[in-house]
């Protein structure tokens, strides 16, 4: 009876640690992408952006 406590314990913690690993790598995408969003904005505050209209953005875009 002990072990098969032990042994259910065991899988609990194993599946745990997946769980885990799985959260961890959707947080550091979540800290990377908040990290490219700021670096975005303080360009925008610092003026370095354009302003263009619909059709000078769509043109833009085919260009890439």
């Amino acid at each position: 009876m002990e072990q098969t406590n032990i042994e259910k314990i065991n899988e609990e913690l194993t599946e745990l640690k997946r769980e885990f690993a799985k959260m961890k790598a959707m947080l550091e995408d979540d800290l990377e992408f908040a990290r490219r969003t700021e670096e975005a904005w303080q360009e925008i505050d610092g003026g370095k952006s354009r302003k263009m209209s619909d059709k000078e953005f769509l043109k833009e875009i085919e260009k890439w």
